[in-house]
């Protein structure tokens, strides 16, 4: 029986998850989302903490501490703003409201004996990232709000952190971003991801107006002018309706459009250069931003390394930026750095100790290819741990319910041979093997993988796959030993956190991962960790002299796949060629070719 099992727990507030320490050592972490298939999901995590407990196959009843984000601190910046702003003060009080008491949801779960622990917002984004770096890090976090804290930097102390600067509500960089969105036309909750691929096709035109809006002081600060963002008087409309987390527009639309020249766009609207241009300065202003906060803290408590959470910490063009400088012996981003990993950083500091990662990837942490458990609540079976394994037959009925034809490959080099020349050969294929993905990156587990030395497979891929919009870019999975011959400046990414500039004599080998600007989001592969990825990618190397392919995310407007039933469903509504789950292939009734 262990020692010790702390069971980290985030919800009600969007991107719930859980995580599960067992005896110092991170075994599973998963968002709630995979499982019950409502994007962004608030709800009370029933079925990620079913999943991480049968992962490590344990019980409710096995759980001695319950750690939970939202220490209800920072008491005095919240009565000065009360006081200051009573109907505010109100309105997020009921906000604040959990849509489901706590007691009653862990009752349900068999929890209700647990000891509960509960640590600041902000310290739990820290924690979340603590464990990546050594002993001299600096740590700084950045997001929309939490626990009345928008940003704060602190260091690493023993194997915890301790929090040195806050700033409280009502300036945030998150609500910044947020509300820029919202005057894009972006209006669900965790579009702001689409705005950062649409700004590398503009021109920051409006940088002078958005920097009347956000101003930066001396030391660790910034304000946001309240007649453009009148939160502090009006609070931010945050809600939950049917376990989906929504935020309305907060900010004066008809201020700002006056200001800026551009009014607001509805979400049918066309997207024309003003917005892209808007999008652009909206990100330099972004940046500048988080880097004088970034100077400000570096400069009072110095490190050798820099760690990175909180919601903005996901903004890869400023990460990229930032690692290119070289300012740090290492940057290390928490691969879920939204409040997905405030399940992790509570679950650590309840530990108190060094805590290790099963499988040595902090991003490598949900059901592997053989687990079948369903959104219904059913009994979860092959989690990653030598359960019963039973997802490669209930795969190959729901093969033949579509028509596929199917064909193991149980020679890991054959397979990827056979996957690197069909590739080569224009084809999209999706991978589903290994254990899910914690957090919003698909990093070759649950992947859609394709060339990207093709003129037309991003605007192939967007309209045929993922069923998005044009503009969107693609990430590169990378071969780590060979990353430095094709990026300008990059640094070790492995849960794919950073964006960096494409060589210039390489760009036309690449095109269908070179942003408009010239950038590309980058994950860093390597064999210890990835080893399956890794050798695909270099039979795809050996063929084609290219160490690195396009991954995106194996999804359709929906989570990411979590059973290979949802991964076949998802093969037949889009229009890729095969998928390999676990070692079958599928396809649509072809003749595979041999595997070599």
């Amino acid at each position: 029986m262990p020692a010790n099992v702390i069971l980290g727990v985030s919800c009600f507030h969007g991107d719930s998850a859980a995580a599960l320490i067992v005896d110092g050592r991170l075994v599973a972490a998963a968002e709630e989302e995979r499982f019950s298939r409502l994007k962004h999901t608030a709800a009370f995590p029933t079925l990620a903490i079913a999943y991480c407990l049968k992962a490590a196959g344990l019980t409710a009843r096995d759980v001695q501490v319950l750690a939970l984000p939202g220490a209800g601190g920072n008491l005095a910046a919240k009565v000065g703003a009360a006081v200051r702003h009573p109907v505010m003060a109100a309105r997020s009080l009921m906000a604040a409201k959990p849509p489901k008491p706590l007691d009653d949801a862990l009752a349900q779960c068999g929890l209700g004996h647990a000891i509960v622990q509960r640590f600041e917002h902000h310290l739990a984004h820290m924690a979340s990232v603590r464990p990546l770096g050594g002993d001299d890090m600096l740590l700084v976090t950045i997001d929309g709000l939490g626990d009345f804290v928008s940003a704060s930097y602190g260091a690493s102390a023993g194997h915890g952190c301790v929090i040195k600067e806050r700033i409280t509500f009502p300036n945030s960089l998150g609500f910044f971003y947020t509300a820029l969105t919202h005057h894009l036309g972006f209006l669900r909750f965790g579009e702001e991801f689409k705005v950062m691929g649409l700004s590398s096709f503009g021109k920051p035109r409006y940088l002078d107006a958005l920097r009347q809006v956000i101003r930066t002081g001396d030391g660790f600060n910034f304000t946001l002018d309240p007649a453009y963002f009148p939160v502090a008087a009006k609070g931010v409309p945050f809600s939950v309706k049917d376990d989906v987390p929504h935020v309305a527009p907060f900010h004066d639309a008809q201020r700002l459009g006056a200001l800026l020249g551009v009014p607001a766009r509805a979400p049918a609207d066309p997207l024309t250069q003003a917005h892209r241009d808007l999008a652009q300065s909206l990100q330099r202003r972004f940046e500048e931003v988080a880097d004088h906060l970034l100077a400000a803290a570096r400069k009072a408590s110095p490190a050798a390394e820099l760690g990175l959470a909180g919601g903005c910490a996901h903004n890869s063009v400023w990460v990229g930026t930032v690692a290119a400088r070289r300012e740090f012996r290492q940057v290390h981003v928490a691969p879920a750095s939204n409040d997905s990993g405030l399940a992790v950083g509570a679950a650590v500091l309840a530990f108190g100790g060094k805590v290790g990662c099963a499988g040595g990837h902090w991003a490598l942490l949900g059901p592997d290819e053989h687990y079948t458990g369903s959104a219904a609540g059913g009994e979860a079976q092959g989690t990653g741990t030598g359960a019963q394994r039973t997802g490669a037959a209930a795969g190959a009925s729901g093969g033949a319910e579509h028509g596929f034809a199917a064909r193991r490959v149980p020679d890991d080099q054959a397979l990827q041979a056979w996957m690197a020349e069909e590739i080569a050969a224009g084809k999209i294929l999706g991978l589903f093997r290994g254990r899910m993905e914690f957090g919003p990156r698909a990093l070759g587990s649950r992947s859609i993988l394709c060339d990207p030395r093709g003129e037309d497979m991003r605007d192939r891929l967007n309209a045929r796959v993922k069923h998005r919009e044009a503009f969107r870019p693609f990430a590169a999975a990378v071969l780590a030993e060979a990353q430095d011959d094709w990026f300008e400046g990059s640094a070790f990414s492995p849960s794919m956190e950073a964006v960096f500039n494409v060589k210039q004599a390489r760009r036309r080998e690449i095109p269908a991962v070179t942003h408009a600007d010239g950038t590309c989001r980058l994950q860093s592969v390597v064999a210890a960790n990835q080893p399956f990825l890794h050798g695909l990618l270099t039979a795809f190397a050996a063929r084609t002299g290219v160490p690195m392919l396009i991954n995106t995310s194996f999804n359709d407007s929906e989570p990411i796949v979590c059973t290979p039933q949802e991964a076949l469903d998802c093969f037949a509504r889009t229009e890729m060629d095969h998928i390999v789950i676990g070692d079958t292939v599928y396809s649509r009734g072809a003749v595979l070719a041999k595997a070599r």
